[in-house]
């Protein structure tokens, strides 16, 4: 039996829980196919970490709100990590990799901030700090970055990284409603947080850039220092028309783009030509367009948020953690001069005839 911790009990901590409970047997069989294991092989959550009490859940008596009970507790090897924010959860992280624990999280937040200070920890005490869930939802993008393109320069990334702003744009060109209205059908939905600033400014897509550019280039990429961020809320409804009468689409795009020895980094709406394959995503959903020197453009595509699409990814890092034990993987800091500046990108925006300006890709 292999023992894990959770920490955040909200709708990410629980869905690791229902993903577990639900493919059981496929997990046991994971293990025991591969390495023969007679003993029993399935993953136990021994403790949950949350001020709140949970009566009536199965797991109602392993909440607890003490963390130092998980971090003592020897039998636990990988604590996960879906608190959100970046305070406890970056202490809680570094203690527990300093503790010689696993560390799962599907936080953006920590990874974009104190990504290198933990897996540099990670590193030091030989555990892994595995973060597959932080980025495009139940998308395999991290692990693929890593791990597929060995004979491969990564030449450019280009992507819908958020979900929310996806589902506006994409209500905005079906039903021909405002940005308001459509923000408005997306809080009824429940695809927005409480404060939906980060998606709409595009902070939510530009710490998830950061994140796959640092792996592509490897640098650490904190999102503060990407060149240029700007979000949705400057896009009008009647541009969807005329952008469609030029053969545009209008989507929200993060783009990482090496250029000889530098890489230009941005967030912004962009015209997409129509037939494209980021061009036809739509509602919720994301893709990230990935091109390689010798291999050419692949494209990942599903569902970019949710509990249940977020969990499987968290549980697939859980399950690779006890079945490979992967080794952190560490990156250079980020030296001056490495990203363009904005005017050093060399690309001309086109402008609609209403004189709304977006750039092309």
């Amino acid at each position: 039996m292999f023992n894990i911790a959770i920490l955040g009990f909200g709708v990410i901590g629980n869905g690791v829980y229902e993903v577990i409970e639900e493919n059981k047997e496929r997990i046991s069989a994971v293990f025991g196919s591969s390495v023969g294991y007679t003993r029993d092989t399935s993953i136990r959550i021994k403790h949950i970490l949350d001020k709140r009490e949970f009566l009536g859940h199965p797991l109602e008596r392993r909440i607890t709100n003490d963390f130092n009970k998980i971090l003592s507790d020897s039998s636990v090897s990988v604590v996960v990590e879906t608190l959100g924010g970046t305070s406890p959860a970056f202490e809680f992280s570094k203690a527990a990799l300093e503790a010689g624990k696993s560390v799962v999280t599907s936080n953006k937040e920590v990874v974009d901030k104190y990504g290198d200070i933990l897996l540099e920890t990670a590193d030091k005490h030989g555990v892994s700090y595995l973060y597959e869930a932080s980025v495009g939802g139940g998308i395999p993008i991290i692990g693929p970055l890593e791990s597929c393109f060995y004979s491969n320069k990564i030449t450019r990334i280009a992507g819908i990284l958020n979900g929310t702003t996806n589902y506006i744009l994409s209500r905005m060109k079906e039903a021909g409603i405002s940005l308001e209205d459509a923000l408005s059908e997306a809080k009824g939905m429940g695809y927005t947080e409480a404060n939906p600033h980060s998606d709409l400014a595009g902070l939510d897509s530009a710490r998830k850039l950061g994140i796959l550019a640092g792996i592509a280039f490897n640098r650490y990429i904190p999102h503060e220092k990407i060149t240029f961020v700007e979000g949705i809320m400057n896009v009008k409804q009647e541009d969807f028309e005329l952008a469609a009468k030029l053969g545009y689409n209008i989507k929200l795009l993060a783009v990482a783009e090496l250029i000889d020895r530098r890489a230009k980094l941005l967030v912004a709406p962009h015209l997409v030509k129509k037939g494209s394959l980021l061009s036809a995503v739509n509602g919720v959903f994301n893709a990230v367009s990935i091109t390689g020197s010798t291999l050419g453009e692949v494209v990942f595509y599903g569902q970019g948020a949710g509990s249940m699409p977020t969990a499987s990814a968290v549980v697939n890092d859980v399950i690779t953690i006890f079945k490979f034990k992967p080794k952190a993987i560490c990156r250079q800091n980020l030296e001056d001069g490495f990203l363009l500046s904005e005017s050093e990108f060399g690309d001309v925006p086109l402008t609609l005839s209403n004189g709304s300006s977006y750039r092309v890709l």
